[in-house]
């Protein structure tokens, strides 16, 4: 492992080099991210969550979509006691990053107004690291997804369809 972002299990979609991009014509893809920073540790429940509300709407509406936890580290200032060190605050900032092709989708009724539009950027302004592979996690939880919906089962990291037993075709003469 000595790329510079190579992730925990070895595997880097650096090492991976396919005509995916140019066989299915993704010259067009745009994609916006939105942030949210959490202000305390303490933990929200899913259904307050606005990350996370705004990607179950997004999943909802059949649009490509992602999210992450981005850790950041807030100081504050005002020491904890005279004369003391000051107090560090772990913070947690969720970053939500939508894909689409061709016209832009009506994000005012999927996005809450307390997510923070950060950006905006199609193929041609390139593609980052991080942004490849979110768009990678966003086809794959939209593949297994459909696979799911299809009666597949998932044993660990493959799919499998289940075997239907027809009585008609295993009757025994």
């Amino acid at each position: 492992m000595t790329a510079a972002n190579s992730a925990a299990n070895g595997a880097s979609l650096e090492d991976c080099h396919t005509n995916l991009f140019a066989l299915a014509d993704v010259y067009g893809i745009k994609w916006r991210r939105f942030s949210y920073q959490y202000q305390s540790a303490e933990p929200v429940g899913p259904l307050e969550d606005p990350v996370l509300l705004a990607y179950s709407l997004c999943q909802a509406s059949n649009m490509l979509s992602a999210w992450r936890r981005v850790p950041c580290t807030n100081v504050i200032t005002e020491p904890t006691t005279p004369g003391g060190p000051e107090k560090t605050e772990q913070g947690i900032t969720k970053e939500l990053w939508i894909y689409w092709y061709g016209d832009d989708p009506n994000f005012n009724e999927i996005i809450p107004a307390e997510l923070q539009f950060e950006e905006k950027k199609n193929w041609d302004d390139g593609l980052s690291y991080e942004c490849r592979t979110l768009l990678f996690k966003a086809l794959h939880n939209l593949i297994e997804r459909n696979l799911l919906g299809q009666n597949f089962v998932r044993i660990g990291k493959w799919f499998v369809r289940p075997y239907e037993n027809n009585s008609t075709n295993d009757s025994i003469t």
